[in-house]
């Protein structure tokens, strides 16, 4: 079971994070940053990446910019694993974006009711993975999905899991309180977190207890 912990802005939680088994560490950028909502530069998340990368994990990148002129030099700059695509976009933007891009596309899907399903499936040929997340504008960034600390109906999950081939990411609200009922009810390929790991009023940095008893009961958990 993949866990993937957002958004890290950090070289210290970084590491923390590395050491306590997390498997993909999530950062959102922006050309300057945004400290108060733990949002890194550009320059910063090369940084990040380039230490993560050593401690042999994998990096998700999530950006505050949509066109695919502007994502292509600072994907080409900061080389995440994965380029996390948290906005609504059609078949041809994400054909022109692999062709663009040397990075693996991790698309989120707003779980909302059977449509939910059908757009899975209608990109499953486009990405190398998804991640379901709960509708609504992100606290974090405007205009972009997740980072709204809700979870959302597991069942309609559970069926995209089971309808397409490339792996799932769960996401969406999940917290040490209820990640082992929701990997048991969607059995996905791996789960993310980031609001309930937040320390409050902390800019984003990350509450490594929590890290930790998130990683304990994903590890534990028997489904």
């Amino acid at each position: 079971m993949l866990i993937q912990i957002y958004a890290i802005n950090n070289l210290y939680d970084a590491e923390k994070l590395c050491e306590l088994g997390v498997d993909r560490l999530g950062i959102v950028a922006s050309k300057t940053g945004n400290v108060e909502k733990g949002i890194v530069s550009y320059k910063k998340a090369k940084e990040l990446i380039s230490f993560i990368r050593e401690q042999a994990k994998e990096t998700s990148l999530i950006l505050d910019v949509k066109k695919i002129e502007e994502i292509v030099p600072v994907i080409e700059f900061t080389e995440p694993d994965y380029l996390h695509i948290c906005y609504m976009v059609e078949r041809d933007y994400l054909i022109k974006l692999r062709k663009s891009v040397k990075s693996k596309i991790l698309l989120a899907i707003p779980v909302s009711g059977e449509e939910s399903i059908d757009k899975a499936i209608m990109f499953e040929d486009l990405v190398d993975s998804f991640i379901l997340d709960t509708p609504g504008e992100s606290k974090q960034m405007p205009g972009f999905i997740g980072a709204t600390g809700k979870t959302h109906d597991w069942s309609v999950s559970r069926k995209i899991v089971e309808s397409v081939k490339k792996p799932v990411i769960l996401g969406g609200g999940l917290s040490p309180d209820n990640v082992c009922e929701a990997i048991k009810k969607v059995k996905p390929s791996g789960v993310d977190a980031k609001t309930s790991l937040d320390i409050q009023g902390g800019n984003g940095r990350k509450d490594i207890k929590k890290v930790e008893l998130f990683v304990e009961r994903v590890r534990k958990c028997k489904f």
